[in-house]
């Protein structure tokens, strides 16, 4: 067998060497002893931009019709509607026109003036008696009643302080009440009736006219008074009983 020259054994042991370190040195290592071998991988060159013509780039423009986007925020974030094709509807009101209702018609007397009326025409006093208490009256077939009276007595006096009723001051002997027909008579008819007095002399021979008129509304304007039906009118006459001044008592035998 032919002995091979010593410089080829050195070369073989060297590269024997050679391999062993870099099969257990580190990979970093390793790169660092072949670098000046095989030499260094470079990257590929970046390309550089030219910045003499500069760009425009548009700004973000944000939509009024954004997406609502989640966030942890515990503030509620604002929904926008869509637009819709419909335009919403005005009711325009004519406000140059002004509406004008009319004007209350002032009270009047009716047309239709029959209605019943009980008053008695004729009372029997005491020749000496200087007041007295009417009986009630009684009106019925109408709702809105005016009762206009005079007497030649000194004074009338019945309640003029019902709700719901106008009157005149109570106690003249000329006075007009009005109202809802069940009101009036319940004026007149209050407290045992009404009074009539006569402070100067006996109430034998005065009298004491009534006039009822069917009226559209309570009013106590006297030139209503004369706008009702004659047949509607009454006259109250105050008589003496049956009665002497000088009348002796006479005794009563009880058996």
């Amino acid at each position: 067998m032919r002995k091979l020259p010593e410089s080829t054994i050195k070369k073989a042991l060297i590269g024997l060497a050679l391999f062993s370190v870099f099969a257990i040195a580190p990979h970093s290592l390793a790169e660092d002893l072949l670098s000046p071998l095989i030499g260094t991988v470079s990257a590929p060159p970046e390309v550089l931009a030219d910045t003499s013509t500069p760009i425009d780039v548009p700004a973000p423009t944000p939509s009024p019709f954004a997406t609502p986007v989640a966030t942890s925020s515990s503030e509620p974030v604002p929904i926008v509607p869509a637009p819709t094709d419909q335009a919403p509807q005005v009711q325009l009101l004519d406000s140059a026109t002004p509406i004008l209702s009319p004007p209350p018609l002032p009270p009047q007397a009716l047309d239709d003036q029959l209605f019943h009326v009980a008053v008695p025409s004729r009372i029997s006093v005491d020749p000496r008696a200087h007041a007295i208490f009417l009986p009630p009256l009684q009106i019925s077939g109408v709702d809105i009643l005016l009762v206009c009276g005079y007497s030649n007595a000194t004074n009338i006096f019945f309640m003029n302080n019902m709700q719901g009723v106008e009157s005149t001051a109570a106690g003249a002997p000329i006075f007009r009440i009005a109202g809802p027909t069940q009101l009036v008579m319940a004026a007149l008819n209050a407290n045992l009736g009404t009074q009539v007095i006569s402070a100067s002399k006996a109430l034998t021979g005065s009298v004491l006219s009534f006039t009822f008129v069917a009226i559209s509304r309570p009013s106590i304007n006297a030139a209503l008074c004369n706008q009702g039906s004659p047949s509607n009118n009454r006259t109250i006459t105050f008589h003496a009983l049956n009665i002497d001044l000088n009348m002796v008592k006479d005794t009563v035998r009880l058996k």
